[in-house]
């Protein structure tokens, strides 16, 4: 991370008010100074004359030295200070700096100016082309254009100056837009967003998105070839020579074939307002497509009847409508609670054997005509007509599925020739279950062909005793849901994976920062709204940053787990919980633990981290690595008991611990 230029090392080292005291006393030092110096000019060479007025005189130097030699001292204390409060600053700035990089996120602040104020690892790793460009002071507008230059921006390529004048344009905007996706060379995309901060400054942060863009974009594809599947059922059914309607479970009506609607020519206009069935009558009746209904009550008859037939559909039943036609009605109810209707045109039926005759053969050139497998058995389970679909989906082109062959015949082909891969092993139970769930059909099921090909199987009874079914071909459809079942899982398991890591330190695999905060919140309420007691202990590694200069960065990590063993190993009770909360700095949450336990569990950790025995080369304490603690314990927790109360008091604590002179406990109590 980048931080800004650094001033004269007297700004940066010495604190404001102690440079404006060393101003203030300069000159009456310096005055002292050579008031002594004369005194002692005059009172040297002086031999003769009165000797008290000399005596006098030398006494009033050298108190006047001493005045001189306790501003100097002052002087000198009050420089240590400064330097004192310089070194943490530049300890927290450091710790800032390190915070930052560890996010597994862009940040980046710009000043009110639109000047680079500094900027993280992550953001220098992402933009690694322009990185050695990313400066303090750097203004917005050189560094966009530089990257749109290296080829970071690939969306900026066809045309870089309008691209950028609008990116500067929304960069003007008093408030911030709404986040925004940006890809990036390789694939990869960025969820950027920024924030105007109250002194005018823009933060900016952004994350990688590249996954959840890749699986959004996989269901975009699958959705698109359900409507495209959806598509293609719709013209199957608009391509059948008999009439077709659905309604839903409200009764109302969804869609008809084309068939239907020359049927019923004065009704065209009517799928389009999706028209209750009682609506659809009366519209029919009073353009006359119902001649064989008088007047509004015994319409209004003939409304009611059909309704309860629709709610339990019977067998077909035939009515006349406009034009002198006779229609066959059949309706099924489907599992949603709607209505499917099929009209087939009877009007030949009424006039003799040839009209029949083709009526049988339209009836079996539309079974041809469909696009997927049909196929009717009588009661005796044997093959009264398919279609080539049929024939093609189980690849018998040797002619054994004929009419007369029966289902089971069919099925020990289809064994013999390895057609159901879930007939292996066990195919007399397999071809059981099967003759079972064919005679008895219970709605439709999928079906495994060899070759990870799928159908989807709908078999109904018919009047006589038979079995009409349909095989849909759903081999893409079940490929892409096995899939999205396969990308889902992966998804769900990175999001585990990213909870976890968005909970725990990397470095010692304790809980982090974020939790701990989230627990403290719960286990505080809770204490609260049960009055049960509740302790906190703060932990602080001594003189760990001489640690890390004397032993290197390495070391300090390894000591770091180390300690956070100690702790783990140290916290016993199920609901206690240890943190790293930053740096070397470690907290442990003890609910329902008196005073008395919570020294115990402190003392207990000093001494494991003691018996443990980390040598420590740089530490003024002792010759091993060592422990402030500072706590805080509430015996009975109030409203008044907030969260914020018991980390402060913890951190007084925690300060008086090491002021105290570290490798100490100290305990406060609420």
């Amino acid at each position: 991370m980048q931080a800004l230029p650094i001033r004269s090392c007297w700004s940066a080292r010495v604190p404001l008010s102690s440079r404006l005291m060393f101003r203030r006393l300069m000159w009456p030092v310096a005055a002292l100074l050579l008031a002594d110096l004369g005194a002692l000019a005059v009172l040297v060479p002086a031999q003769g004359g009165d000797a008290s007025w000399r005596g006098w005189l030398f006494a009033a130097v050298v108190c006047n030295v001493g005045a001189t030699l306790a501003v100097c001292l002052l002087l000198a204390r009050q420089w240590q200070r400064g330097q004192a409060e310089a070194e943490a600053a530049r300890a927290e700035q450091a710790r800032q700096r390190e915070v930052l990089d560890a996010l597994e996120a862009a940040v980046v602040l710009w000043d009110a100016d639109d000047r680079l104020v500094m900027v993280n690892g992550d953001f220098l790793k992402v933009y690694g082309d322009v990185a050695h460009l990313m400066q303090p002071g750097v203004r917005f507008e050189d560094a966009l254009r530089a990257s749109v230059a290296a080829g970071v921006i690939p969306e900026a390529s066809a045309g870089p100056e309008a691209w950028i004048q609008q990116r500067l344009a929304l960069r003007r905007q008093a408030q911030p837009a709404e986040p925004m996706l940006r890809a990036l060379p390789g694939g990869r995309w960025r969820r950027i967003a920024e924030q105007r901060l109250s002194d005018g400054s823009l933060l900016a942060h952004s994350v990688d998105v590249t996954e959840l863009i890749h699986v959004r974009n996989e269901l975009a594809l699958a959705q698109q070839a359900a409507e495209q599947a959806r598509q293609r059922l719709v013209d199957a059914v608009d391509a059948l020579p008999v009439g077709f309607e659905l309604y839903d479970a409200e009764d109302r009506l969804v869609m008809v074939n084309a068939a239907a609607t020359s049927m019923y020519p004065q009704l065209s206009d009517l799928p389009e307002q999706r028209p209750s069935f009682a609506e659809v009558v009366r519209v029919n009746h009073a353009r006359g497509g119902l001649p064989e209904i008088g007047d509004a009550s015994a319409l209004e008859a003939f409304i009611a009847r059909r309704t309860r037939e629709r709610r339990h559909p019977g067998p077909p039943h035939v009515m006349q409508v406009a034009g002198g036609q006779w229609v066959r009605v059949h309706e099924r109810r489907t599992r949603d609670g709607g209505i499917v209707g099929v009209r087939v045109d009877v009007t030949e039926a009424f006039t003799g054997r040839a009209a029949a005759e083709q009526a049988t053969q339209r009836l079996q050139d539309a079974i041809d005509a469909l696009s997927d497998a049909f196929a009717l058995y009588d009661a005796e389970d044997h093959l009264v007509a398919c279609n080539d679909r049929y024939r093609q989906l189980f690849g018998a082109d040797d002619g054994f599925i004929r009419p007369g062959v029966s289902f089971e015949e069919v099925l020990r082909h289809g064994v013999a020739h390895c057609q159901y891969p879930q007939a292996e092993g066990q195919a007399e139970a397999w071809i059981a279950e099967r003759l079972a769930s064919h005679r008895h059909p219970a709605g439709p099921v999928l079906q495994e062909l060899a070759g990870n090909r799928w159908l989807r199987v709908d078999e109904r009874r018919t009047r006589d005793g038979g079995v009409a079914g349909v095989r849909i071909d759903v081999t893409e459809l079940v490929r892409r849901e096995q899939a999205l079942t396969v990308l889902n899982q992966q998804l769900d398991a990175a999001n585990e994976q990213l909870a976890r890591l968005s909970e725990t330190d990397d470095l010692t695999g304790l809980a982090n920062r974020r939790q701990f905060d989230r627990r403290l919140a719960d286990e505080c309420a809770r204490a609260r709204r049960h009055g049960t007691p509740l302790a906190l202990l703060l932990f602080d590694v001594d003189h760990f940053k001489r640690y890390n200069d004397l032993h290197g960065h390495p070391a300090g990590d390894a000591c770091l787990r180390q300690v956070a063993q100690v702790l783990r190993s140290a916290a016993r009770r199920a609901g206690d919980m240890v943190a790293r909360i930053g740096g070397e700095e470690f907290g442990m949450l003890l609910p329902h633990h008196s005073a008395e336990e919570a020294r115990a569990q402190a003392e207990s950790c000093m001494a494991a981290l003691a018996a443990a025995a980390l040598p420590h080369g740089n530490s003024p304490v002792a010759d091993t690595v060592t422990m402030s603690i500072g706590g805080v314990q509430v015996a009975q927790p109030t409203n008044d008991c907030d969260l914020s109360a018991l980390v402060q008091r913890a951190d007084e604590a925690l300060y008086a611990a090491k002021h105290a002179g570290r490798q100490r406990l100290v305990l406060h109590s609420l």
